[in-house]
């Protein structure tokens, strides 16, 4: 008799392991404490075959975002500046600020890049001139564009 059984984790466990990884633990370890607490199941061939094909399913998924962020990136890199006019009022102030919604809509309507407006970071911008916003991509990789705000006389 077999001392040992394959299990499947249902479970992150601290000791075991991360959910569906296979695991070989002893007969009475897996009947008498992880399978009654729904921690792990018995390890079938079709239910090994099935956590395969997720994890393939999890990777295709993960290089195909790469594979968009990266695109994204490229396009926002070409945009060598944002340039917004706004009304001019006293002291080189504007009228109301640049918000991340006004950067959104520029990008969208100039590159036809879909932004959300919580990727733009952006201080409270009053001022005429020339700063800098930055576009966080994903956590890790953040972009800096130049925005200038151009008065009007209107």
């Amino acid at each position: 008799m077999n001392k040992k059984v394959d299990v499947i984790l249902i479970k992150n466990n601290l000791t075991t392991g991360k959910k569906g990884s296979v695991i070989n633990v002893a007969r009475g370890y897996a009947f008498n404490y992880l399978i009654p607490n729904k921690i792990a199941e018995i390890a079938t061939n079709k239910k090994i075959k099935h956590i395969q094909m997720f994890e393939n399913i999890a990777i295709k998924q993960k290089e195909t975002s790469n594979i968009e962020i990266n695109l994204l990136k490229d396009n926002i890199q070409k945009v060598d500046r944002i340039s917004i006019y706004k009304k001019k009022g006293e002291s080189n102030l504007i009228f109301g600020s640049i918000t991340e919604k006004d950067i959104t809509k520029w990008i969208n309507k100039y590159t036809n890049l879909l932004i959300n407006k919580i990727q733009v970071k952006t201080l409270d911008i009053k001022l005429i001139g020339i700063t800098h916003i930055k576009i966080q991509i994903n956590p890790k990789l953040t972009i800096s564009i130049p925005l200038k705000i151009i008065p009007t006389n209107i």
